[in-house]
């Protein structure tokens, strides 16, 4: 039984860990990855409506817009696209965006630490 919680904690562990450099401002190769503050989403529709618009853009490699959450994480090949041309596309959708550079969470984002803290408390001891 503890080799199976250990395995499961290592698990989630290296989840985690590739969650939150998938999500951080990189450039690796011919991509670049950046995240992106989007307001006036007021539904999942809305963030579709945000993808769609970025995935007719050419240079655009993937994306992940988060509703809730208000963040879009693009990443794109710089030879191709240009991060203002990514902010003109969401605005283009009818939205407000900026780019993040700084890699602290935004006020109610979770983070990838709290998407697998519920599994990961039950481990861990208990709060004072």
């Amino acid at each position: 039984m503890k080799k199976l919680m250990f395995v499961l904690t290592f698990l989630l562990c290296g989840w985690a860990v590739q969650q939150a450099a998938a999500q951080t401002a990189t450039t690796h190769g011919k991509t670049q990855t950046l995240r992106f503050k989007v307001t006036g989403m007021t539904c999942g529709g809305c963030a579709n409506h945000i993808s769609q618009a970025l995935q007719k853009l050419d240079g655009v490699v993937s994306e992940d817009v988060e509703f809730p959450g208000d963040v879009a994480v693009v990443t794109f090949e710089p030879k191709k696209l240009k991060e203002k041309a990514i902010v003109a596309a969401i605005e283009g959708a009818g939205y407000k965006a900026e780019v993040l550079k700084e890699e602290k969470p935004l006020p109610g984002e979770v983070t990838p630490f709290e998407k697998v803290s519920p599994l990961s408390k039950s481990f861990s001891s208990p709060e004072r």
